[in-house]
C-alpha cells in the first residue's frame, strides 16, 4: 500500500523533503530561468512563502558533493528529466542571516560567530578540495572575512565553481531596525560598518550569487558595496516561483482527498482561504495574465488542521 505523503508544514530542507516522504510542490522549472539571468541575482518575497525550501533545493541541485544524489532527489521533478549543463557543478556556500542577533554590543560579535561557523561547515564539507596547507591556512585565519578570503583564493587559484547563497539576508537588520534603532542600524549598513563590509567581500568573487529576503531597504543601503546584483523581484517570469498557484492548491488537496485523508468540497475550502492567503502579485505584466499566489505556511496549515479535525 502507498505510503501518503506527510505535510511539510514548518519544513525547509528541501532533502528532508524528498527523502521523509514529504508533499513538495515543484519549482524546479525555474533553474534554468534563473541559469540565464545575469550572475548575481535578487529576489524580494513576503515571509513564509518558500523562499528557503527553494534555496534548499537549489544547494542539492548545484552542489558538487551531491551530484550523483541527481535520480534519487531529483528523479520524480521536473528538472529530472530537463536537467542542465550546471547540475552538481558548484561548491555551495550558505548563510541565513536571521540566525544572527543578539544585544546591540554584541552583533558583530555573533556575526562573526555565526559567520565562521558557517564557513566551518563548508570547508569540513568540500574536505578534499582543499590541500592540508591551505586547511591549516584556514584554521590560522582569526576572523570569518580572512577565512573566507583563504577560500576565495584557493578556489579562484583552482578554478573551482562557488555558488553563494544567502537566506534572509536582510533579517538581520531588520531586526536590529526594530529593536535598537536608525543609528545602529545606519552604523552596520554604511560607510565602514561589519556588515556592509561582508557584502563588499562577496562583490566579483563568486561564480553566481542569489539572494532573498523581504524587503528592499537594506538592498537599498548595501547597493553600493554590492552594486553588482540584479534584482529580479518584479520581473514577470519569476511571478510564480515562490508560494503556491491555485492549480498546486487544488493538486495538493485532491491528493489528500484521494487517499481519504482529507475531507468535504475543494471548491469550498479554495473558496475558503482564497480572501486570507491568496491574490499574491509581484509583477505589474503579471496583473492580468498569471494566477495570483498563495501563501505557502498558511495553506499548509490549513490542510493540517483539516485533516487533523476531520472536518468536512
Amino acid at each position: 500500500m502507498e505510503e501518503v505523503k506527510r505535510i511539510p508544514y514548518g519544513v525547509s530542507n528541501f532533502v528532508d523533503v524528498i527523502e521523509q516522504n514529504q508533499y513538495y510542490v515543484d519549482k524546479t522549472m525555474y533553474l534554468p530561468l534563473l541559469e540565464d539571468q545575469p550572475s548575481n541575482l535578487f529576489l524580494i518575497r513576503p515571509r513564509r512563502f518558500g523562499k528557503s525550501i527553494f534555496l534548499s533545493m537549489m544547494s542539492a541541485y548545484y552542489d558538487i558533493a551531491r551530484k550523483n544524489d541527481f535520480e534519487h532527489l531529483f528523479g520524480n521533478l521536473w528538472i529530472g528529466s530537463h536537467p542542465t549543463r550546471l547540475q552538481g557543478t558548484f561548491q555551495i556556500m550558505s548563510f541565513d542571516f536571521s540566525r544572527v542577533g543578539g544585544s546591540r554590543e554584541q552583533l558583530e560579535v555573533n556575526f562573526q560567530i555565526y559567520c565562521t561557523g558557517e564557513l566551518n561547515i563548508f570547508m569540513n564539507k568540500y574536505h578534499d578540495f582543499y590541500s592540508d596547507h591551505i586547511r591549516a591556512q584556514f584554521e590560522a585565519a582569526p576572523t570569518f572575512e580572512a577565512k573566507l578570503q583563504v577560500i576565495l583564493g584557493e578556489a579562484h587559484l583552482r578554478n573551482y565553481p562557488l555558488y553563494l547563497i544567502v537566506d534572509e539576508y536582510d533579517n538581520f537588520t531588520n531586526v536590529v531596525l526594530n529593536e535598537h534603532g536608525e543609528n545602529v542600524y545606519h552604523t552596520l549598513t554604511h560607510a565602514d560598518g561589519f556588515y556592509r563590509n561582508a557584502f563588499k567581500k562577496f562583490k566579483g568573487t563568486f561564480d553566481r550569487i542569489l539572494m532573498m529576503g523581504v524587503s528592499p531597504v537594506t538592498l537599498d543601503d548595501l547597493t553600493s558595496g554590492f552594486n553588482i546584483g540584479w534584482n529580479i523581484s518584479t520581473k514577470q517570469q519569476f511571478n510564480t516561483m515562490l508560494g503556491f498557484s491555485e492549480t498546486d492548491v487544488r493538486q495538493m488537496f485532491q491528493y489528500y482527498k484521494d487517499r481519504e485523508q482529507l475531507k468535504g468540497d475543494i471548491d469550498e475550502m479554495i473558496t475558503e482561504i482564497k480572501p486570507w492567503y491568496d491574490n499574491y502579485c509581484f509583477s505589474e505584466e503579471s496583473l492580468n495574465r498569471d494566477p495570483k499566489m498563495f501563501n505557502c505556511d498558511m495553506v499548509l496549515y490549513y490542510l493540517r488542521q483539516k485533516i487533523d479535525l476531520g472536518y468536512s
